[in-house]
């Protein structure tokens, strides 16, 4: 069984021993912990653009920014796939 489904599905697993109130504490800090890891990324993400943009800014040759363009590029699919993955928390109720 998924991660997701065990936390919000109610559906236990053999043997899952659940707190007090029926909840999965250690599932739901693990959900509060892949937040802030998807947090720390987008931030990353957004300090790789802004440094290879001033790389960009510096750079003497074409060749050199060609290759921080593409640098950015990456960079910002990375961003994407990030704000996709939150958007999809968000979407599903796993943000908070």
């Amino acid at each position: 069984m998924s991660f997701w489904k065990r936390i919000f599905s109610g559906e236990e697993e053999p043997d899952e021993k659940k707190g007090q109130y029926g909840v999965d504490y250690v599932a739901v800090s693990e959900m509060f912990q892949f937040n802030r890891n998807l947090l720390v990324a987008l931030k990353h993400e957004k300090s790789g653009i802004e440094l290879y943009t001033q790389f960009l800014s510096e750079a003497n040759d074409e060749r050199g920014r060609e290759m921080y363009r593409r640098l950015i590029a990456e960079e910002e699919r990375h961003l994407k796939v990030v704000n996709d993955e939150i958007e999809e928390h968000k979407k599903q109720g796993y943000w908070s």
